[in-house]
């Protein structure tokens, strides 16, 4: 185990790394990645981790330019993930059932409505929980509450449905006032088609 302590711009801190130690093929101690944090006590994920799952703010309150989308729930229990990332909502519209999504004129499973107010088509429902929905909490909300079309800001969730079955969440992350342009959203979309 090694400690390391550091001094830097006149704030103190320690780094703690702890590994232990690794051989390579010729026998050699290999020297392990340190990881490192402005924090004491919490460590910096490696590249390869899992990315920390994001929760919306409660609905109607703003959020800051420089907060990350948020992302659904990737619990143990949850259904298995086809897709998620960042899409661009524009004219063409959005096919949702391929991987990854693809601008689309003749299979749009989200696409611009109008872009004063900004707003988007497809078969949806808005979300307006404080957490991200599960995909059956989704699908129950298209069920009962399902429409055409939902006006959209920065911040806003809403469920879908593809065109193929599958169910889908995205939370609009910029919004324009151009059809080219259109609407940024994090998307994840379910791999389950629904019956």
């Amino acid at each position: 185990m090694a400690v390391i302590t550091t001094v830097g711009g006149g704030v103190f801190g320690i780094i703690t790394a702890v590994a232990p130690a690794l051989l390579n093929s010729d026998g050699k101690e290999d020297k392990p990645s340190v990881q490192a944090s402005k924090t004491p006590g919490r460590a910096v994920p490696s590249a390869t981790a899992t990315p920390p799952t994001n929760q919306p703010a409660e609905s109607g309150s703003p959020s800051s330019s420089d907060d990350p989308a948020p992302s659904a729930s990737l619990s143990s229990g949850s259904k298995p993930i086809q897709y998620t990332g960042l899409v661009r909502i524009s004219t063409p519209g959005l096919n949702l059932d391929v991987v990854p999504p693809k601008s689309d004129y003749s299979h749009q499973d989200v696409s611009l409505g109008l872009v004063s107010p900004p707003q988007i088509d497809g078969s949806l429902a808005l979300w307006t929980g404080s957490v991200m929905p599960n995909r059956q909490e989704c699908s129950d909300l298209l069920s009962t509450q399902g429409m055409q079309r939902v006006e959209v800001k920065k911040g806003t969730v809403v469920c879908l449905q593809t065109e193929e079955g599958r169910i889908a969440v995205l939370t609009v992350t910029s919004t324009s006032n151009d059809f080219d342009t259109g609407e940024m959203a994090q998307v994840t979309v379910w791999s389950e088609v629904s019956d």
